[in-house]
């Protein structure tokens, strides 16, 4: 009998020890932004399979915050950001506890002085180093605008800086980390695939300049052996570059540019990135990624119910492609959710209500201008096409600011309140202007992409959700005109 008990006592011990191990340590984030002017921030965890997830970090009134958080369940790559506070692509972990101090002004303050220290600020070393000598030399070089021997040149130059910066963070003797060697293959890869991103986009815009053996040469002289013969290797998949500017951008265009010119038949044919995906990638992990993140973007940008209905039709052969389950999963609850949001503003349904402040902290709400047409521009200091349209906006804003059939109105979304003044300061615009502190706009008026125009009519109805710029001329003012004929 008393072995019995033993027996049950050692393997209760066992159990119990096997469960311990299996606890995931919590993933600590503390640290101090001073003068920030925003009460939160976000943190996004972006999973190799393209899903992100998201911590909340309140800031006190010295702008310190703690986050203790579960959900970072294995190493991944992070970015915290809110307005214009943004501090990209560091790592977390399991186990790490980091300390992020900065000067939050703006960007270029943070950019400036952000600092990284704690249990997992080895690996963070590489990108804080990198982003510190960037921002001290303030390389302005639009590489996109070079010819290819300085292109080359430019590649050449950008690679040995992070091949040194990574050379220093990942060799000799570095604090124990499990996880140093996995951020290291990250950092590796990403290197490797933001050069070939430097070459692929060169072509890409500049296709007609070369011919198909000189297209292949570029590309395959110029890059590391065995990096596009591997190029659909899953393993890439833990890059971020590989995820977000190779597979599911300029290669499948690069692989479209090659049969162009292969077959000049196919010249003047359109094809669709998903398509040549479906032709060309082997099935399996990247395939299926590819696939998936193409047809969940395209449905989350879409900005109106025509344009989400003809990529609902285009979009079954390539699902019925997609061979894990859950990625199709995700592509029906994208094609749903979009639905949801555009029904809601629909031409005829009421437009969303709101109440927002103007740079003098005075406070108006849609309601206020019943009665009236009103022609809504949805931008940021950050959007240069949003800014560009400032010249047309004003001339179409001088020629009926004494009408008072109608209102335009300038609403900033995604916008930090500083980097907003600064803006009105510079395009000096004599209309209405108003600030989305709390995302609200932004989130009921679907504005995923800016700029964007909308008309309300005089009963406060949707009159056009996808209304055209003021760039646009005759064609806004016929619209415009029209609804105030009414």
């Amino acid at each position: 009998m008393k072995l019995f008990f033993l027996f049950l006592l050692l393997s209760y011990s066992l159990c119990l020890q096997a469960q311990q191990k299996k606890v995931v340590q919590p993933f600590i984030l503390k640290g101090q932004i001073t003068n920030c002017p925003e009460e939160y921030l976000r943190i996004f965890y972006r999973l190799p399979d393209g899903r992100v997830l998201h911590d909340t970090l309140k800031l006190d009134r010295e702008g310190k915050f703690y986050l203790r958080s579960t959900k970072v369940t294995r190493p991944l790559v992070a970015s915290i950001q809110q307005k214009n506070i943004q501090i990209n692509d560091f790592f977390v972990a399991p186990g790490y506890e980091l300390t992020i101090t900065g000067e939050g002004r703006d960007f270029l303050s943070l950019a400036r002085s952000k600092k990284i220290a704690g249990r997992g600020a080895a690996p963070n070393r590489y990108r804080f180093m990198l982003d510190s000598i960037q921002i001290a030399r303030m390389d302005t070089t639009k590489w996109y605008t070079l010819l290819k021997e300085d292109l080359l040149q430019y590649a050449k130059r950008d690679r040995k800086l992070k091949d040194s910066i990574a050379g220093v963070v990942f060799t000799g003797k570095s604090p124990k980390d499990p996880y140093l060697k996995q951020f290291e293959a990250i950092v590796r890869d990403d290197i490797r695939f933001q050069e070939l991103y430097l070459l692929l986009a060169h072509i890409n815009m500049n296709g007609s300049k070369y011919s198909y053996e000189e297209t292949r040469a570029l590309v395959e002289n110029n890059t590391d052996p065995g990096l596009i013969s591997g190029i659909y290797d899953a393993r890439h998949l833990a890059s971020g570059d590989y995820r977000n500017w190779i597979v599911t951008g300029e290669w499948p265009s690069y692989l479209i540019n090659l049969d162009k010119k292969a077959d000049t038949a196919k010249s003047k044919i359109s094809i669709d990135k998903l398509q040549k995906i479906a032709a060309v990638y082997p099935a399996g992990a990247v395939k299926d990624y590819a696939l998936t993140m193409i047809m969940e973007g395209r449905a989350e940008f879409a900005s109106t119910l025509e344009k989400l209905n003809n990529y609902k039709t285009l979009f079954e052969p390539y699902k019925a492609m997609v061979m894990e389950p859950t990625y199709t999963e995700r592509i029906g609850v994208a094609i749903a959710r979009k639905e949801a949001e555009l029904l809601v503003t629909q031409t005829g349904k009421p437009a969303p209500p709101f109440t927002l402040s103007d740079i003098d902290g005075k406070t108006y709400s849609l309601s206020d201008f019943a009665g009236k047409v009103v022609y809504i521009d949805l931008w940021a200091s950050w959007c240069h096409p949003c800014r560009q349209e400032v010249p047309d906006y004003r001339k179409l804003y001088a020629k009926y600011k004494d009408d008072n059939r109608i209102v335009f109105m300038g609403i900033a979304v995604q916008d930090g309140i500083n980097q907003w003044k600064k803006a009105l300061a510079e395009d000096k615009p004599d209309w209405l202007q108003l600030i989305d502190k709390d995302d609200k706009v932004w989130t009921a008026y679907v504005a995923n992409t800016i700029p964007k125009f909308i008309v309300v009519d005089k009963q406060g109805n949707i009159a056009n959700f996808d209304a055209p710029r003021p760039s646009s001329g005759e064609t806004i003012e016929k619209l415009l005109l029209q609804e105030m004929a009414k």
